[in-house]
């Protein structure tokens, strides 16, 4: 299967979404179930930059490594997002 920069931010706002992960709740593993190759690749690294740039993950580095959470005063365009590709 082939992934792209729309599934691999589909594949983050999905998991963190479905854990609840908003605010000062913080994950590392928000890359697991992805393809073990795509984990460490420039569009991952890529999407994580823009999600960050646009404000809809809040990085927080924590026991040496970086753990993101959902940003909750961008909810509404955050939910629309998952709402709309969730089914997909």
């Amino acid at each position: 299967m082939h992934f792209d920069s729309l599934d691999i931010k589909k594949h983050i706002i999905k998991k963190l979404v479905l854990w609840n992960k908003w605010g000062a709740s913080h994950t590392e593993n928000i890359l697991k179930g992805l393809p073990h190759h795509l984990r460490g690749e420039k569009v991952t690294k890529r999407v994580l930059k823009e999600l960050i740039q646009n404000k809809w993950l809040l990085p927080a580095v924590k026991t040496g490594e970086i753990h993101y959470s959902l940003n909750p005063e961008k909810v509404d365009e955050i939910l629309q997002f998952y709402e709309k590709y969730s089914n997909k």
